[in-house]
């Protein structure tokens, strides 16, 4: 029997007023949510998320994890049209399940939006789930580097989400527990702060997976805290080998969805609509949905994000109250 240990922290960062992240650890289910939209749809919607994943007593199958995402979607859909001030509200989300097949033991994740899973082996650390946004999708098709992909400006803009379509596409991946690995689940509010080499560095330093996942957020708040940060550290301590050569990714089955369309010609004008101050605002992520559709969440609350053009038709506005004033006078 796979036996594991963990530890699990959130922190509202050092420029937020709010914490929208949600995060879950128990016995054999971790999850982290990185919620969106609104002033406190964002925190509504990973709350959802979490709950619906909270539920999970026991996993046969791939299929069967997926269905709970794609439920906990279909929750957080249903919320917002209950309220019409939880419209626009969406969810990133990450989950390790572990999970009894035929009497086989595997770990099972899954995969939405741009929170990640890295698994550290005794030889190296590795990203094991794709981060669905516009910077990944131009990193894929050739358009920029990985390097110039973590200072994009437009980096916080995801392509995929819960609570924004009926249908969800889910990656998934099947796992081989190997003991003495090591996972981490974490929301982007840690990987924009730190390196993959600085929380490598982090997660060697100490064999407690409580103490390693405080002091990387201690970390992400130091380095900055600009965005929420939640961490769930998980360590496999004893696990029934039934490979003699566990693959070095420890990826045993995939199940992706297909890849997210980004066009590049339309990033700039897109980013300058949908992405969110990193500064101050407490809405730092947005949606990319089918080139930017209508139920693309819009963050016009604070000015530094508005594009050129609502700032000249502002100033038409004004102008024209001003001589309609003189006129009058």
């Amino acid at each position: 029997m796979t036996t594991l240990a963990w530890g699990a922290l959130t922190d509202t960062g050092r420029i937020r007023d709010v914490n929208q992240d949600g995060v879950f650890s128990a016995e054999d289910v971790f999850v982290v949510a990185d919620g969106m939209g609104g002033h406190r749809g964002g925190e509504v919607a990973s709350a959802i998320v979490v709950e619906e994943m909270a539920k999970i007593t026991a996993v046969s199958s791939t299929d069967e994890l997926i269905e709970m995402v794609q439920q906990a979607n279909l929750e957080v859909l249903e919320r917002a049209r209950e309220d019409p001030s939880l419209y626009g509200m969406g969810t990133t989300m990450v989950a390790l399940v572990a999970m009894t097949e035929a009497d086989t033991e595997r770990l099972c994740v899954v995969n939405v939006g741009d929170s990640r899973l890295y698994v550290r082996t005794d030889e190296e650390m590795l990203q094991l789930t794709d981060d669905h946004s516009l910077v990944e999708g131009m990193v894929r098709d050739g358009w920029i580097s990985p390097e110039e992909a973590m200072v994009h400006p437009q980096r916080n803009v995801v392509t995929r989400a819960l609570g924004v379509e009926d249908e969800l596409l889910v990656d998934a991946w099947e796992l081989q527990p190997v003991t003495g690995d090591r996972y981490l689940l974490c929301s982007d509010g840690l990987t924009n702060e730190l390196s993959d080499a600085e929380i490598l560095e982090i997660l060697d330093e100490t064999d407690d997976p409580v103490e390693a996942a405080s002091s990387l957020v201690q970390a992400a708040c130091a380095a900055g805290g600009r965005d929420n940060v939640t961490v769930v550290v998980v360590d496999v301590v004893d696990a029934e080998s039934t490979e003699s050569e566990p693959p070095a990714d420890r990826v045993i089955a995939t199940r992706k969805a297909v890849h997210d369309d980004v066009d590049v010609e339309d990033s700039t004008e897109a980013a300058d609509a949908a992405t969110a101050d990193e500064g101050t605002s407490d809405e730092s992520e947005s949606l990319e949905l089918d080139s930017l559709s209508w139920r693309s969440f819009l963050d016009w609350r604070s000015f530094e994000t508005w594009p050129l053009k609502w700032f000249a038709a502002v100033a038409l506005v004004v102008l024209v109250l001003l001589l309609v004033l003189l006129a009058v006078l």
